[in-house]
Parts: C-alpha cells; structure tokens; sequence
C-alpha cells in the first residue's frame, strides 16, 4: 500500500492515469474512496490524478488536534514534494475546496489551474448551513456505522436522487465500511480547522491562476450563495451550477462534472 511520510505524518495516496498531475483533495471525514469512481475514470483519461486521505481521516495519520487549514495544505503540497510533481491542477470540494484555496493562494507556483467544488471563503462571509443540515453534521456516532452515513445522505443529496439510486448509495456505504471508522477526535479535529482557521476571503483577490467553481443549486449542506460570495472575489473565476445536484454533485454527476473539469483544464 502506498504511503509517503509527510510533515509529521505518514500519508495514504494513490495515483491513476496518465498525463498533466490533477491532485484532488477530499472534504470533512472523507477518505480518497469517497470520490466517485466513475469520475475518477473519466478524468484519467487525461490526466495524472494524485488521490490522497487529509491527516484524520482514512489510512492517512490521525495525531492529536489540533488541526489547521495551512497544515492541511502543507500536507498536500508535501506529497507533490515526494512524488517530484513541480506543479499540477488542484481540485476540491467542500473541506478540500477549502484546503484547495490554501493551496493556490500559500502555494501559487504550485498550481496550475484550481476547481473549487460545493465549498466556501470561511469567516464571516459565508452563507450558514441550514440548522437543519448542521444538527446532522454535529450528532455523535450512534454505534451503528452504517446507520451513521445513512443519515449523512440526508445533508449530501436531495431525497428524490437518493431514493432513485439507492442501490449505488448502498455500494459506495459498504466501500466505505472497508476502511477504518474515522475517530471521533479526528472527526472534531477536522470540523475545528474549517471553524477556527478557514478565512480566505480577503486573499481571494490575489489568485491569478485559472479557477473554475461547481456548486450544486440544492446542496444542503454549504448553500450554492458561497459559490457566488467566492466569485465575487475572483472576477475571472468560471463558474457552473447544477440545478438538480446537492452537496454531492460530483456522485449524482460524476461523468457531467468530470467533463466540465476536463473541458477547463484543457481550455
């Protein structure tokens, strides 16, 4: 199995395809399966894709919080570091968007061109989860692991996509079941890096790289209005919705998204 020692920390990646390096960076409590692998396919097609567990979170190392955000980036260009990549496309969503635009801005040279995916600027320019989706993202472990990511389909697709593709959902929930149960004090200690060090908001400005932002119009979990709060600040950023997605557009859309990503990368 292939890890790097990065930082202070042993690191699980994997790499697919061939071509231009595409590093992709997961979000809170996610593990490099949690990617769709049919998108996974479509965008190795062209490129090199570099996949990776954040500190905390799947085979990666999970040392005591706490957590920052430009330690998570750190981690990531760390592993371009060990695999001699110079640069490469840097794509994220949701937490790893956010990690994704500590990248660009800490590290510019390193980043070719940046896909922020369902993802916000942080501080006090953001458009609040929902309570509804927040209680969701908060409750503790109940001790029924698969009962747990159930509930988390609530807070990442639209009811109709989950009761139309039930039978995929429950694949993917048993991938996941392979791999070991994320601890709670990672969990927290991720969750506490988005809170206390995720502001971005007054750098956007300064990212001069190519950047394109994908939201889904329905996500419940990080509202499609930080999509445009980020856009506002990056006047040359693209931008594309998908008016039946949720926070998961990237599973219910893997094909369409990936397209779109290759189309931007290659444009």
């Amino acid at each position: 199995m292939p890890f790097t020692t990065v930082n202070d920390i042993s690191i699980y990646f994997e790499t697919v395809g061939e071509g231009t390096p595409l590093l992709m960076v997961m979000g809170l409590g996610g593990s490099l399966r949690s990617w769709s692998e049919a998108q996974i396919e479509r965008l190795t097609t062209r490129h090199r894709v570099i996949l990776f567990d954040n500190r905390g979170a799947g085979l990666s190392d999970k040392p005591p919080a706490p957590y920052t955000m430009p330690q998570f980036a750190a981690d990531a260009v760390g592993l371009l570091d060990a695999l001699e990549i110079d640069r490469a496309h840097v794509y994220g969503v949701s937490m790893g968007g956010m990690i994704a635009q500590h990248i660009a801005l800490d590290y510019p040279a390193r980043v070719r061109k940046l896909v922020l995916g369902c993802t916000v600027a942080g501080g006090e320019h953001v458009v609040r989860t929902p309570p509804e989706a927040l209680k969701i993202l908060t409750a503790e472990t109940t001790g029924d692991r698969a009962a747990d990511i159930r509930r988390g389909w609530q807070i990442m697709y639209p009811p109709e996509f989950i009761a139309a593709n039930r039978e995929m959902l429950e694949a993917r929930l048993q991938r996941e079941l392979e791999l070991p149960e994320q601890p709670r004090f990672a969990y927290e200690a991720q969750l506490g890096a988005i809170i206390a060090t995720h502001d971005t908001f007054d750098r956007l400005p300064a990212l001069k790289m190519p950047v394109l932002l994908q939201t889904g119009e329905k996500d419940a979990l990080v509202p499609p209005g930080n999509t445009d709060i980020i856009a506002g600040q990056i006047p040359h950023a693209r931008v594309i919705r998908y008016p039946d997605a949720g926070h998961g557009y990237f599973i219910q859309l893997p094909e369409q998204s990936a397209d779109d990503i290759l189309a931007f990368l290659e444009g």
